[in-house]
């Protein structure tokens, strides 16, 4: 079934957003900067290729550019201070979270806006609303699995697809809430049992933001592109 189908949400509900949700969807990238970001990688595929990527090999090809540009970036991150320029809006997500957590938001934001972009790629027909939901839902999903995890990398990842698909099928706003809330959680307990890298507050080292911003993007790539069984 798809993933389209199973997108269920109560616009209805009354939710109160934590204050890292609020963060990082102050400063999180919208549909629309994200189809833009796709377009570009889509009309470089056009140019080598001399067609369109439509088969799910090349959406696969242009996914693996996508992860890898967002894992770089991502590894870059440092204190929050000392990017004002690469993230639009930081003095927000400081004054909300101050620096440690704030860190964290970043690096959870940089992951969003790639899951939106991979939503873009195999997804497009969405509408902007649920593009952002569903990449929320990949990017939070993924990245607690890893987290919360003590086993390997590959069977991380396969824990990881199965128990993000099966946050698709519940209404998408709650479950977003209840994502940030599980990360604050986790994040404050790797911190205390200094289980993180040494690092700025709790924010994680760019080899670790370098590896978890893999392992996310595989697992939204596996669910977008409904390897997951």
């Amino acid at each position: 079934m798809s993933v389209r189908k199973k997108m269920k949400q109560n616009t209805s509900d009354k939710l109160e957003p934590s204050r890292l949700q609020q963060a990082v969807e102050a400063v999180a990238i919208s549909p629309e900067d994200a189809a833009k970001l796709v377009d570009g990688y889509r009309r470089t595929f056009r140019m080598k290729f001399n067609r369109e990527p439509e088969s799910l090999e090349d959406k696969r090809r242009l996914a693996k550019r996508i992860i890898g540009r967002y894992a770089t970036v991502a590894a870059g991150v440092g204190a929050a201070t000392a990017v004002p320029g690469v993230i639009p809006g930081i003095g927000t997500v400081v004054s909300l979270l101050g620096g440690g957590a704030a860190d964290a938001a970043i690096t959870i934001k940089m992951q969003v806006d790639m899951c939106l972009c991979l939503v873009e790629l195999f997804e497009a027909e969405l509408s902007g609303e649920d593009k952002k939901h569903l990449a929320f839902v990949l990017a939070l999903g993924g990245s607690l699995e890893q987290l919360a995890s003590q086993g390997g990398k590959q069977a991380v990842q396969r824990i990881a697809q199965k128990l993000v698909y099966q946050y698709l099928k519940g209404p998408l706003l709650v479950t977003i809430k209840q994502l940030f809330k599980k990360l604050s959680i986790t994040f404050t307990q790797k911190a205390a049992a200094k289980v993180l890298p040494a690092g700025i507050g709790v924010a994680f080292s760019g080899s670790t933001n370098y590896v978890l911003t893999i392992v996310v993007g595989n697992v939204a790539v596996a669910v977008l592109a409904k390897d997951v069984k």
